[in-house]
């Protein structure tokens, strides 16, 4: 069977031309070794039956075992005489010759070996022929993907000929998740879609050779078994049992206190053990367990397939102390020649050494992420990566070790290609999910690669009042309230967050925020999302950019040719006063409109009614305005005056409707744009209210 094989792969490259032994052998099994039918899969032909006779009977050569015999491998074709064939509909290839024939009018002409090819294959090659006749030297362009999923890489090459879907297809046959409920990421060409669909062919993407996809699978998230070892295999009901998301009520019997924890039914049940250890210190060898069914006897299996309870199941957990804290045996009779002594003596040693090395070693402490009080922020933020490092991984997120100015300066400032996306992480130790979301999630190289790539990461600690403060104070400046209120209102377990945010040409927006409870999945969704987003804008950036710097540079030309002009041409010394007069003119026309202005001032100054007195009997409000410049005005309005009167109020201190405009901060309205008839006491305004006044 192997030489068989060999021959038709020999004979596979002669036809085709192709070099590459890998890309061979993958064509040739995707054609199930069918040498006629890959031929004219490559060549993109139909195949044609061959009208030649059929060959006459020939001696089976003995099985060839060395790859070399068949021209390549180590062994040169130097051992034999070349001959061309002209492949023709109606010819066959010679068995043996030693001469050169010549090519037949429209023929394509192969080199190789005077070596008889075997009658097998003499058809086959006869019948593709014509197709080689007909495509002359085209070939099918081999694209290569490496397809990143979770912690795994995985490479598929396929034709630009084959469609998205195949590469999805491919995948189900590797990581067994149904091509349907996969979500490819990744394809970048002036010509791709954000979203190709499956049946979009791979070759009017116009992609590279070599591309980085992203898979994601937001319906089954982290899949721990494979379809054949589910007990349910891909029963509707199954499915829907791993997309949903059980509660388990842990109570852990050394501390007494009980846990709350949210499972997707596709994490398995050594993932529910391992984050009990992050967070009880109980080894998972020492955890003892009450409240799983009777089939959860594999820690491999998943939650939906436990059978528990949905949406809700009791759990508990205690620490099974080794044998070998209450005694250890003195003296062990050991005979080398008895299996039941050595078994003994093993066992001994196991209980031996978890006595040393687990049960008598103490809990490891942990110092805090954050110094309570912070003095300077740059060695705070390194304290704050190195005790990172030490809790989680080495493979984290590279943090921005420095104020949160300087990372803004680091990702909104310089020229439009270089700017990246800000995420900023809130860590709070008090949250159960901060553990788990830092150790599965922050650290899986998936997402430290991408942040790595895309973003600049600042990360701080709000477990202190004093650093949680100083956090809203920071967004409150860079985001404004409305950002700082939101993350004020979060609760305690819904941390950590991840702030994504992204500036927009001037306009500074938190775009999203992530909690801790979010799935790897779900993370990279949102930040490929972010980044598709940004870089929209991004590219609308560049080519202003361009054609600003482009203008710039044209300007400068001209005006360096301006000064020479000068200097030479009289002329130009004449318009140079024509500018001045126009110069002069133009701010004779600005007096003019400025004194026009004023006297409209004073006229509406003049127009306004008396500012009520303080113990005026009726119901007034004082209303303070924050003009452009900073400073701010006050005044009393009786609440039955219209709005006209605070416009014309504005207005008599310099800020004229038709260039500025009137706005109340929260709800934010422009009263500018509102009745002027209506009263200040209809509008809602209440005393002490402030109002901000801005240009158009």
């Amino acid at each position: 069977m192997a030489a068989i094989r060999e021959e038709i792969l020999a004979n596979f490259q002669a036809c085709t031309g192709l070099d590459n032994l890998d890309e061979c052998i993958m064509l040739l099994e995707q054609n199930e070794w069918d040498l006629q039918r890959a031929v004219s899969n490559v060549l993109d032909v139909p195949p044609i039956a061959s009208t030649a006779p059929p060959p006459q009977p020939q001696p089976q050569p003995e099985p060839i075992h060395n790859p070399t015999q068949l021209g390549f491998g180590s062994t040169p074709f130097d051992d034999f005489e070349a001959q061309e064939y002209t492949f023709q509909p109606s010819l066959n290839i010679p068995p043996t010759s030693s001469t050169t024939s010549e090519p037949a009018l429209g023929g394509t002409t192969f080199r190789m070996p005077t070596q008889p090819l075997p009658s097998s294959s003499s058809a086959a090659a006869s019948g593709a022929s014509t197709s080689m006749s007909n495509s002359n030297s085209y070939r099918k362009r081999m694209l290569c993907f490496t397809v990143e999923y979770r912690e795994r890489n995985i490479d598929v090459r396929v034709p630009d000929s084959e469609t998205v879907g195949t590469i999805k297809n491919i995948l189900a046959s590797e990581i067994h998740i149904p091509a349907d409920k996969q979500v490819l990421k990744g394809f970048s060409s002036a010509h791709t879609v954000t979203d190709p669909s499956d049946q979009v062919v791979l070759s009017t993407l116009h992609l590279p050779k070599e591309n980085r996809l992203f898979l994601l699978t937001p319906e089954i998230n982290n899949p721990a078994l494979t379809r054949s070892q589910q007990p349910n295999g891909e029963s509707p009901e199954f499915l829907e049992r791993l997309g949903q998301t059980f509660k388990l009520m842990i109570l852990n019997r050394v501390s007494g206190k009980e846990l709350e924890l949210n499972y997707i039914g596709s994490r398995c049940i050594q993932e529910v053990k391992q984050d009990i250890y992050v967070l009880t210190s109980i080894p998972n060898r020492q955890q003892v367990w009450t409240g799983w069914p009777g089939t959860a006897d594999d820690d491999t299996l998943t939650i939906a397939a436990t059978g528990i309870g949905y949406p809700c199941h009791k759990l508990s957990v205690d620490r099974q102390f080794s044998p070998t804290q209450q005694a250890l045996p003195v003296n062990l009779a050991v005979d080398a020649a008895s299996d039941s002594d050595e078994d003994l003596f093993e066992d001994a040693s196991m209980s031996f050494d978890d006595h040393i090395f687990v049960d008598d070693e103490p809990s490891r402490k942990f110092e805090p992420l954050l110094p309570t009080q912070v003095d300077d922020i740059t060695d705070a933020l390194v304290h704050f990566s190195r005790e990172f490092t030490n809790r989680y991984s080495e493979t984290h997120p590279m943090f921005y070790l420095g104020p949160i100015e300087g990372a803004f300066r680091e990702a909104f400032s310089g020229s439009a290609k270089d700017r990246k996306l800000l995420a900023v992480y809130i860590h709070h130790e008090k949250s159960v999910q901060s553990n788990v979301f830092c150790s599965q999630v922050m650290c899986a190289e998936t997402v430290v690669s991408y942040l790595s790539q895309n973003f600049v990461t600042w990360a701080w600690d709000i477990t202190g009042d004093e650093n949680k403060a100083k956090l809203l104070n920071w967004c409150t400046n860079h985001f404004g309230s409305v950002a700082a209120t939101t993350v004020r209102e979060f609760r305690t377990d819904q941390f950590p967050l991840l702030l994504v945010i992204m500036k927009i040409r001037s306009n500074t927006e938190v775009f999203s925020v992530l909690q801790g409870n979010v799935t790897l999945d779900g993370l990279m969704t949102s930040l490929i999302s972010a980044v598709d987003v940004f870089s929209e804008h991004q590219q609308s950036e560049i080519r202003e950019e361009a054609e600003r710097e482009a203008r710039e540079t044209m300007k400068k030309e001209q005006d360096e040719a301006y000064q020479e002009s000068l200097l030479a041409d009289r002329a130009k010394e004449e318009a140079r006063k024509a500018v001045e007069e126009q110069k002069l003119r133009t701010e004779r026309e600005k007096s003019e409109l400025e004194a026009e202005k004023e006297a409209i001032r004073m006229s509406l100054e003049d127009s306004l009614p008396d500012e009520p007195a303080e113990d005026c009997t009726e119901p007034i409000i004082t209303i303070r305005v924050k003009l452009p410049n900073g400073q701010n005005v006050t005044r009393r309005f009786l609440a039955q005056n219209p709005l006209q009167i605070l416009l014309n109020y504005v207005a008599s201190v310099g800020y004229h409707m038709d260039e500025y405009k009137v706005l109340t901060n929260w709800p934010r309205r422009d009263l500018s744009q509102t009745n002027p008839l209506s009263t200040l006491e209809e509008l809602r305004l209440c005393s002490q209210d402030t109002v901000f006044v801005e240009e158009y």
